[in-house]
């Protein structure tokens, strides 16, 4: 049978349906009073990719974002179409708390895995531990953010709870039970994958966490199987449409990504994997929980700090030997405040996550989920040292109170809100196009512009062809494709671009046989002041 989530004593009922509703409330609230979101991403995909998508442009613009950007817009579209529709504030506190009902999954997930302690003193740690998991430095960085890590976290922590919520079917009862509640976590956190790629390394570890807890093994396996297809359900749900849309356009369902396996002539024969994180020893993947925690840059483009994914990982790493220790060590008879089904799982889900995270990724805020669930995972596993339980309850606080203390959020960029209740979200006053319908825009240099291609006549297409994805020199037929459209055009070309990058316009122009001229405009927004747009001659026939 599934655990209830509530306690069944009235008054700890009421005190946790409080909880759940104004926890995400003051998240909204805090969401506020750091200002609005401005960060990179948004300006340069996440805006743009909803907008594209709704108004059918795979067709029109050729890599207009500053690329790789052709990713899943699925979770962009709701976010762009509310951020249209409310007022920048309204909105914002909606974000906020929509991310900080991670709060009720943690709290879900601490009170399945501790079903051995009293309610009182249960309801107490759950809410302890989601409050410490939704505190962190990593998570408070993007609160208010449309980077979606702790979006897709709600799937990942979704898929855990209906195991841990199910350890009753699945330890003992009916495997063709077992087996439902397992494919139904797996179409969980398969529907976060779809959303957003990394989330893959979440997959991994909540259906091969099955692998390692109690019970026979061909038990296990099959629910580990089962699990892996209710992931590639939820996958194609959310992610299969757009797959098959750059399959047909590119010829890469994960267009440019890969594209030294799938070989798509569009794009050069490279992966265009992110990299720059990677440890690059064995020396440097072993100590990169400690680097990090010195410094968050060593997986990451800005500065903040957080232990939670240390100290789990030093729990992790200590549990194997103080279970050795355990078996020759009387512990006064103090049972486990875990159970063991839950503390194996989570244990084992948590550490292959991270293992799979490190040498494929290495970038902080795709471990987000982990950093939230890091306190969790640290009280699940001290539960069975051999410790007295005043040992064991004080070595626990003095770690949950080590990483609240040393927490420092990031800045992924804001910007104050306007007046009132902050105007619009993304708010661009474009110049005046005299012919939209036979103007040609081309965007240069690396800067996030495309936030403001939405705001322009959509007679209009867009082409970048300088970016991380593209160069005038490539013999791909995404470069071919847009040369022979600038070659063919006949009317108005402009350039759209920030105002420090004259230079990539200059190099990037007489590719094309085109020349930058002094006519510019501005592009005036609430998110960026130094965007312009110029317009560009034919310096050859």
């Amino acid at each position: 049978m599934t655990q209830p989530l509530l306690p069944s004593d009235l008054t700890l009922r009421r005190v946790v349906l409080v909880l759940f509703a104004l926890v995400p409330a003051a998240f909204g609230v805090l969401a506020q009073l750091m200002e609005q979101d401005a960060n990179w991403d948004l300006r340069n995909y996440h805006w743009y990719d909803a907008y594209a998508a709704l108004t059918g442009r795979l067709d029109v613009d050729m890599g207009a974002a500053q690329t790789p950007s052709y990713y899943n817009p699925t979770l962009d579209i709701p976010f762009y179409l509310a951020a249209e529709a409310l007022p920048a504030r309204i909105f914002g506190f909606l974000l906020g708390a929509l991310q900080g009902t991670n709060f009720i999954l943690l709290y879900a997930l601490g009170w399945y895995a501790l079903a051995p302690v009293v309610e009182r003193q249960r309801v107490l740690a759950a809410g302890v531990m989601a409050g410490v998991g939704v505190i962190g430095g990593g998570h408070l960085g993007l609160l208010g953010t449309i980077f979606h890590d702790n979006i897709v976290s709600l799937f990942v922590f979704a898929a855990l709870a209906v195991v841990l919520a199910s350890i009753d079917v699945l330890r003992d009862g009916p495997l063709f039970r077992a087996l439902l509640r397992c494919a139904l976590a797996g179409f969980f956190v398969g529907c976060g994958v779809g959303l957003k790629l990394p989330t893959q390394i979440f997959a991994i570890g909540v259906c091969f966490g099955l692998l390692f807890t109690p019970g026979p093994f061909m038990r296990r396996f099959w629910m580990s199987f089962v699990c892996g297809l209710g992931v590639i359900a939820g996958f194609l749900l959310l992610g299969g449409w757009w797959m098959w849309e750059l399959w047909t356009h590119f010829g890469n369902p994960l267009f440019p990504y890969f594209n030294d396996i799938i070989r798509s002539d569009w794009a050069l024969p490279e992966s265009y994997r992110d990299d720059r994180y990677l440890p690059k020893t064995i020396g440097a993947a072993l100590s990169l929980p400690f680097r990090l925690f010195l410094d968050g840059q060593v997986a990451g483009e800005i500065a903040f700090r957080d232990a939670r994914v240390l100290a789990a990982y030093i729990v992790l790493l200590a549990t194997p030997v103080m279970l050795l220790i355990a078996r020759k060590v009387p512990t006064g008879g103090v049972p486990p405040a875990a159970d063991v089904f839950a503390a194996r799982y989570l244990a084992a889900a948590a550490a292959l996550a991270y293992l799979i995270w490190a040498p494929l990724f290495a970038i902080y805020r795709y471990i987000i989920p982990l950093e939230m669930l890091a306190p969790l995972v640290i009280v699940v596993c001290m539960a069975y040292w051999p410790l007295s339980l005043t040992r064991r309850l004080s070595l626990t606080i003095a770690m949950l109170g080590f990483v609240v203390v040393t927490a420092q959020p990031g800045n992924w960029l804001r910007k104050p809100w306007g007046p009132g209740l902050g105007g619009a979200f993304v708010e661009v006053s474009p110049p005046a196009i005299a012919d939209p319908a036979r103007t040609l825009i081309l965007v240069t240099g690396f800067a996030p512009t495309a936030f403001v291609i939405p705001a322009f006549p959509p007679e209009i297409p867009f082409l970048r062809p300088h970016s991380y994805l593209v160069e005038a020199s490539h013999p791909t037929r995404f470069m071919a494709t847009m040369r022979a459209r600038i070659a063919s055009h006949n009317g108005p070309i402009y350039v759209l671009k920030a105002e420090w990058e004259t230079w990539a316009a200059e190099e990037t122009l007489p590719a094309f046989g085109l020349a930058l001229t002094t006519d510019c405009r501005k592009v005036p927004s609430n998110l960026d002041d130094e965007i312009e747009l110029c317009a560009v001659t034919r310096s050859t026939p």
